[in-house]
């Protein structure tokens, strides 16, 4: 058994042991049994979570979810990206330029913020 697997096997045995209940499904990507983690989905061996969807619409709704999310990740990323130029930076007109950077950055994390609350409220 090569260690990747042996891995695996160690993660579905932990999830089983804390409770995880293993699921009739399997994952879309590798065809492993996925697992229902604290009311979630989740595939063990690509480690990423799983979202049943039955129509159009729901596609459409889970990819909004998780696109804000990502969203609000990058933006996140890229404020503290800026911060570590703000703070190296001693040239006044580069400090200017990144103020307007971190300003315009925090306002679209507000508004993606906003709406991933929206969005959550509604589900």
């Amino acid at each position: 058994m090569s260690s990747d697997e042996a891995e695996y096997m160690r993660r579905m045995a932990d999830a089983l042991r804390s409770g995880a209940k293993m699921l009739a499904d399997v994952c879309p990507v590798c065809s492993s049994p996925l697992f229902e983690i604290k009311g979630q989905i989740w595939c063990l061996k690509c480690n990423k979570r799983v979202i049943r969807v039955s129509s159009e619409e729901e596609i459409e709704e889970a990819f909004t979810g998780i696109t804000l999310n990502e969203l609000v990740k990058t933006l996140t990323t890229k404020i503290e990206e800026v911060n570590i130029a703000l703070k190296r930076a001693a040239d006044p007109k580069e400090v200017k330029e990144l103020a307007k950077t971190l300003i315009g950055l925090l306002k679209a994390l507000e508004l993606a913020s906003n709406l991933r609350e929206r969005f959550t409220e509604q589900e």
